[in-house]
């Protein structure tokens, strides 16, 4: 049996190491320098101002860090809720024998989740139109011409949207693992717990739900990370808008939007890339700071099985 060194086996996976850190850590430090300057798209000989992009990022009062943060975390909070409670219930049903043709509510469960988000973004974006689209068109023949919601042009409307086409896409993700964690529990416990007068909900709630828990945990964080940096569903319907105020984002600004339309909006002028580099750098602490909480919980949750 042939037997390699640690340091043979380090020199080979060298070349690919060495390639992954330059080709990942090469833009992080740029960014990370970048922030550090006083940078912009019409200063050419820019220098170095230190923290102080940072210090007008975090305490001057025409900052958009913490409205565009609270913003994202209010639409990760509601949409991964969302994402948990359709895809709990969808999978309990999915998983009762006395559901009729499963087969094909299981593959129809998988095509909001199969089509390209982009098409299904601009589906959704038709159907919130204001004079052309379906859903005003049936509320008018209902309750007659005068019958008319400004879908995408109301600031709560424009945020309750981008949510039902983001649950819409991603809640089957949720479904199909919670069925398949589903159909490893043990019937026997819960047949049990029913023989001793157990209801139904405390059979689930004592039962089912802690042993659901270690599928549900990783898969609720990841898709906490991914709705974080959401950004082409939300840009394909709203384009961050509306926007109500010339001192603020718009009502749908997320992270990844804000940060796009501050560089390619249209509305850039003189495009600041110092402050939107220390924006960036701050977004990556804090998505860093997610994955290293959600990395220990995962492993606390292992540990627990064990």
């Amino acid at each position: 049996m042939l037997k390699a060194k640690r340091s043979q086996i380090f020199l080979y996976l060298l070349p690919m190491l060495l390639t992954i850190a330059v080709i990942n850590m090469t833009p992080i430090v740029y960014t990370l320098y970048l922030s550090l300057t006083n940078n912009t798209l019409f200063n050419d000989e820019h220098r170095f101002v230190g923290l102080a992009n940072y210090q007008k990022l975090f305490f001057t009062l025409d900052s958009d860090l913490f409205y565009v943060m609270g913003l994202t975390i209010l639409y990760v909070i509601v949409c991964v809720s969302l994402f948990l409670v359709l895809g709990m219930t969808t999978a309990l049903a999915l998983n009762n024998p006395r559901v009729k043709g499963l087969p094909f509510w299981r593959m129809a469960l998988l095509v909001p989740w199969a089509i390209p988000y982009a098409i299904t973004s601009l589906v959704w974006k038709f159907l919130f139109n204001y004079d052309f689209g379906p859903i005003n068109q049936i509320g008018r023949l209902i309750f007659g011409h005068g019958f008319a919601i400004g879908w995408l042009t109301n600031p709560m409307l424009a945020f309750i949207s981008v949510v039902i086409v983001n649950v819409w896409l991603s809640y089957p993700f949720f479904t199909i693992v919670i069925l398949a964690a589903l159909q490893s529990v043990p019937q026997e416990l819960s047949e049990a717990a029913r023989i001793d007068g157990a209801s139904p909900w405390q059979r689930f709630h004592t039962i089912t739900l802690p042993l659901l828990r270690p599928a549900i945990t990783p898969a609720t964080i990841l898709s906490a990370i991914t709705t974080f940096q959401m950004f082409g569903v939300v840009y394909l319907i709203t384009q961050g808008g509306p926007i109500t105020s010339a001192s603020r984002p718009g009502a749908t600004s997320f992270v990844m939007v804000y940060m796009y339309n501050q560089v390619l909006g249209a509305a850039a002028a003189n495009i600041h890339y110092a402050q939107i580099a220390a924006f960036a750098i701050t977004i990556f602490i804090v998505l860093g700071v997610i994955t290293f909480v959600s990395r220990s919980i995962n492993l606390r949750e292992r540990e627990a099985i064990a």
